[in-house]
């Protein structure tokens, strides 16, 4: 199967003044990445996923001086303290097929576990450094990359139940994905993200239309997600441990031919944060727009099957 996925983020935030910068930090931050995947069936109950990222993050400062924290700048170029390019970290998956009750109504359950491979897009110094002999004790420095320059593994556990139900208030699917990533060692550069836990509730509500270009499904979920505390060299690093919720709606086109294109929005206003981390009075709002396609292939691996 092929499936390339297009998502588009756009973070409207801002902070109060940080020492030697009296004044407010504000701008937005815009990412916009295509993921192509390619899954190869090993197996009826087993499968292999490749996807790699491609594409950028730009930030666009908005304060009303030069500050050594932010600028107009982007993750496709080198900084003092990051190397810039186009790709984004690649995962290899492998998923096992425990229930399947193919077109007819029951569950189905996925377990998969993957490996996260970094790209060179990432922070090659800690954004954190201080010189407090300085009147602005900063150096310059960016604090945003593609990568985090650092292997993980990921646990997976898919739950999908189709329903047959007739009432139109009722999902034909709904069920979870849960993801549990975890950093095998920090980067090279002594950088040690933490773990995240992502739980996506998702029910699929059939829309019935004859016309070709109305979509065939509504979807209404929200997924959850939970970061643990990052370190640069042993140090734990400012605010960077979170919680977030982001409620989402989307809606599914489907062909028999062509395959299936799904849209789906997320909407966030401010990062859910402790009280006594957020000293800076952190403020953020986000909009998330993905694109999906999905295509499954009338091709078999000659060298695969014997």
């Amino acid at each position: 199967m092929l499936t390339a996925d297009y998502n588009y983020q756009y973070i409207d935030w801002s902070h109060d003044p940080v020492p030697g910068e009296p004044f407010n930090h504000l701008g937005n931050l815009v990412t916009s990445i295509v993921s192509p995947t390619i899954t190869i069936g090993l197996s009826n109950y087993l499968n292999l996923s490749i996807r790699t990222s491609i594409g950028s993050r730009s930030m666009d400062w908005m304060g009303s001086e030069d500050s050594k924290h932010h600028r107009d700048e982007s993750s496709s170029t080198d900084f003092d303290n990051a190397h810039g390019s186009l790709f984004g970290d690649s995962n290899l998956t492998l998923r096992y097929l425990f229930t399947n009750t193919g077109l007819k109504a029951g569950s189905r359950i996925f377990m998969g576990v993957g490996l996260i491979i970094p790209s060179n897009n990432v922070l090659t110094i800690s954004p954190y450094l201080t010189d407090n002999l300085l009147d602005n004790p900063y150096y310059d420095h960016r604090h945003f990359s593609l990568s985090d320059g650092c292997y993980k593994t990921n646990y997976e556990l898919q739950y999908y139940m189709k329903s047959d139900a007739k009432n139109i208030f009722m999902p034909s699917f709904y069920g979870l994905t849960i993801n549990y990533l975890n950093p095998i060692d920090e980067s090279e550069y002594g950088y040690l993200p933490g773990s995240t836990i992502t739980v996506v509730a998702s029910s699929l509500f059939p829309i019935n239309s004859s016309y070709n270009f109305l979509p065939k499904g509504l979807s209404i979920g929200a997924a959850y997600a939970e970061m643990s505390a990052s370190s640069w060299n042993g140090i734990s690093a400012n605010n960077s441990s979170f919680s977030s919720i982001l409620p989402s709606l989307g809606f599914i086109w489907n062909d028999d031919i062509l395959g299936s294109l799904s849209l789906n929005i997320m909407y966030n206003n401010n990062e859910s944060m402790r009280e006594d981390q957020n000293l800076l009075n952190n403020k953020s709002t986000s909009i998330e727009i993905s694109l999906g396609y999905r295509k499954t292939l009338d091709y078999t691996i000659p060298w695969l099957y014997w």
